[in-house]
């Protein structure tokens, strides 16, 4: 289906922007005799829920595009444990992938599971929106481009850890991800280990968009170790920052970052508890520099 869109001619006038519509569905199973008996943790279940949209709306982003509009909906199954998702994606008409939300969302848990939970190095780029990738033991093999950047990413690997977590309670045996187009991928107990996170059980995790003042930039556009400030009245703090291109133009300066300069970004703040609460903050997306002279 095609929606119909307004947008600004460059020379002059309106033209119409079309936007497309695009229905993905694939299906959760958790399974084990707690399942069955309907003994599970409700809280634990929840937070499983909650990992697995925020890894579906990272597939769908990376399949159609940041700037996609997207939608999603879980239903119970008839079967105890298993549901149903539902995913309402509108875009435009240039695709960033070749592969859809679901195939790339199956591909991060098959990748998960053969890097044994780690980072993976990229080391030739493939036709066709591959790349062939190493994993700490040495193994290649050629994986999606998209899939390879989602699942690299720290908050991937951290919602997968939330997403397995009922693996470990007694009675929990197994997870499967499975889409009508794309291969069913399965954790199991045993497997739980290479996607559990020792940093502590995590309270809130939420994305906000924001102005921050860059008090300590990294300007050779490592990701770690940036400090930023909340504003004159407010709270300085370190930061990873995830985005690429601009930790590259950073790198490369084509943005030049000065005394005073801000950032509206989007930041993901994450609270954990082991023995002591601590909060993370993260810069996954930044939108616009501000220097003083602007």
């Amino acid at each position: 289906m095609v929606v119909g869109g307004q947008g600004i001619n460059p020379f002059g006038g309106i033209t119409m922007l079309e936007r497309f519509t695009v229905e993905e569905k694939f299906s959760i199973e958790f399974d084990g005799p707690a399942f069955e008996r309907h003994e599970i943790s409700a809280s634990a279940l929840a937070q499983s829920l909650l990992a697995l949209d925020g890894l579906a709306r990272r597939s769908a982003e990376a399949a159609y595009g940041k700037d996609a509009g997207i939608e999603i909906k879980v239903k119970g199954d008839f079967r105890p444990g298993s549901f149903i998702v539902d995913m309402l994606i509108e875009h435009g008409d240039l695709i960033a992938s070749t592969a859809g939300a679901v195939a790339i969302l199956t591909g991060v848990i098959k990748l998960g599971k053969w890097a044994f939970g780690k980072k993976v190095k990229e080391v030739q780029k493939e036709e066709n929106g591959c790349a062939r990738v190493e994993n700490n033991a040495g193994a290649v093999a050629v994986f999606n481009q998209c899939t390879i950047n989602v699942y690299n990413s720290a908050r991937t690997r951290d919602q997968l850890s939330r997403l397995t977590q009922t693996l470990d309670m007694e009675g929990a045996e197994w997870i499967k991800v499975s889409g009508s187009d794309s291969q069913a991928e399965t954790i199991t107990k045993q497997e739980r280990s290479f996607f559990r996170q020792d940093e502590g059980l995590v309270l809130t995790d939420n994305e906000t968009e924001s102005v921050l003042e860059v008090v300590g930039p990294m300007l050779n556009g490592s990701p770690d170790g940036w400090k930023f400030s909340e504003g004159e009245d407010g709270i300085e703090f370190t930061a990873t920052v995830e985005d690429d291109d601009f930790l590259a133009a950073v790198r490369d300066r084509k943005i030049i970052l000065v005394n005073g300069s801000s950032i509206r970004a989007i930041v993901r703040t994450v609270q954990r508890k082991k023995v002591r609460t601590r909060t993370e903050r993260t810069v996954v997306e930044v939108k616009e520099v501000f220097n003083p002279e602007d």
